[in-house]
C-alpha cells in the first residue's frame, strides 16, 4: 500500500505512517492528523484496524497552533 508515495504495510501503526510522512514531506507527526473514511486515525492503531487496503485514500490535515482571539 502507499500513502502519498509512502509505502506501508497493513501492520503499520498510524504513528509509524506519520513518521514516514515526516521523512518524505518534513511535517512533524504532532502536526499531522490522518483521516480515513471520515474519522481521525488513532496513533496506536494499525492500518489493518481501519481496514485500509491498496488504493485507499488517507487525508492529511495539519493541526496549526494559534489564530484564536
Amino acid at each position: 500500500m502507499a500513502c502519498g508515495g509512502v509505502k506501508l504495510t497493513r501492520e503499520a501503526e498510524v504513528e509509524r505512517i506519520k513518521e514516514r510522512v515526516e521523512e518524505k514531506e518534513g511535517i512533524p507527526p504532532q502536526q499531522q492528523r490522518l483521516i480515513y473514511s471520515g474519522k481521525q486515525m488513532n496513533d496506536e492503531k494499525t492500518a489493518a484496524d481501519y481496514k485500509i487496503q491498496g488504493g485507499s485514500v488517507l487525508h492529511l490535515v495539519l493541526a496549526l497552533r494559534g489564530g484564536g482571539r
